[in-house]
């Protein structure tokens, strides 16, 4: 649970999503662990401090919804991260293909990707007389690739093994929206200065 917030800001758009319960989970859920851990806040004190959400719902009730709804939205990031990562990955040895491949006819990665039977296709689209447009197409496919590969990183926010979990969870906060910013501004990225990693 302790990416929550930044799920919250990466996830504003997607429907029936409760924002506001699932920054009462937040808050609800740590400070079941600071009564756990102290020893010191009893139940009465915490649904003092906790109010549920307006449903005829209990506190207990709000919890187990809520994680499961952090569970699919946790879910959702890491899916979004991961076919971010694959398409990343190659369409950035596709775009510095077209770009150094006869700049570097005699380098390792050149060779590679002439001969991958993974690239062979796009490699011959590359090639064909709509060479440009591909290159176009992968080039997009970076800039893209890159950014939503960029926002839907959190786990800088993983507050499990911190002593002050509301500290950290806003630092990680902070931090995340100068990420989505900064790659915001520096959309499209198109930078392929490091050399492809021969894969077998």
């Amino acid at each position: 649970f302790s990416s929550c917030l930044d799920i919250i800001q990466q996830t504003s758009s997607i429907p029936n999503i409760n924002r506001s319960s699932l920054s009462q989970y937040i808050f609800t859920l740590t400070m079941v662990s600071s009564s756990t851990s102290n020893g010191v806040k009893s139940s009465a004190k915490l649904k003092r401090n906790v109010s549920v959400s307006p449903s005829n719902k209990s506190l207990e009730d709000e919890i187990i919804y809520l994680r499961s709804q952090n569970k699919l939205l946790k879910n959702a990031l890491s899916a979004v991260k991961d076919t971010a990562t694959e398409k990343l990955s190659k369409s950035y040895e596709l775009v510095w293909y077209a770009r150094n491949r006869t700049r570097y006819p005699s380098h390792e990665a050149s060779k590679w990707l002439d001969k991958s039977e993974e690239h062979s296709k796009d490699i011959d689209n590359l090639r064909s007389t709509d060479g440009d447009f591909h290159h176009g197409f992968n080039s997009g496919m970076l800039a893209a690739a890159r950014l939503f590969k960029e926002h839907a990183d959190v786990n800088h926010a993983d507050t499990s093994d911190s002593e002050e979990p509301f500290k950290t969870i806003h630092e990680a906060e902070t931090k995340h929206k100068e990420t989505i910013e900064e790659s915001k501004n520096n959309f499209p990225n198109l930078s392929v200065e490091k050399f492809p990693t021969v894969r077998n």
